[in-house]
């Protein structure tokens, strides 16, 4: 089982018909996608013009879904209210120009607002991808935050090869810490 098929396995039942949801790395859309038929909104984000050009294509049926061509790191110009969900799917949009990455201070600052943001016992998903240019900067760094901060995980998943993606699921509980 991939990484993708894993995170949608295990959010379809966390995921309630009136919650909102973001995607703060929409790429193809296929999370978003997917989202949108479980929660009442998404609303998701890509810094990638194409990403939110085949987003559309992709979502040209749903109407509860808001797609921002905007960095992850500006989520709190667009969004003032406490969310029940948020992932990340970090790296670069496949089939694309691989020097369009989410960079890893970036996305700790994304990170520590989507946690703000974050509804109590709401989940947090970051698919880390080691295997590329960034990759492996990103997870340390983010891990480190994690760890220092211990936040809930609650669960975490990996295939067992050499830097294979790595996804984490952290769920908000009043007795987690605030960044």
């Amino acid at each position: 089982m991939n990484n993708n098929t894993f995170v949608h396995k295990y959010i379809k039942p966390l995921i309630r018909k009136d919650d909102l949801v973001v995607d703060m790395t929409a790429g193809n859309g296929n999370d978003t996608l997917f989202l949108s038929k479980l929660a009442g909104k998404v609303i998701a984000f890509d810094i990638s013009k194409e990403a939110i050009r085949r987003c559309k294509e992709k979502l040209k049926d749903c109407d509860n879904v808001v797609l921002i061509n905007d960095d992850h790191v500006s989520i709190d110009k667009y969004l003032q209210e406490k969310a029940r969900l948020f992932i990340f799917n970090l790296g670069y949009l496949p089939n694309s120009d691989e020097k369009t990455i989410t960079q890893a201070e970036k996305t700790l600052i994304a990170f520590k607002k989507a946690y703000e943001l974050l509804e109590d016992k709401g989940y947090l998903i970051v698919t880390f991808y080691r295997g590329h240019k960034g990759g492996k900067d990103e997870y340390y760094l983010l891990s480190e935050h994690i760890n220092k901060n211990r936040f809930h995980i609650y669960e975490t998943y990996c295939q067992p090869k050499l830097d294979a993606p790595v996804t984490v699921i952290i769920r908000k509980d009043q007795s987690s810490t605030s960044i």
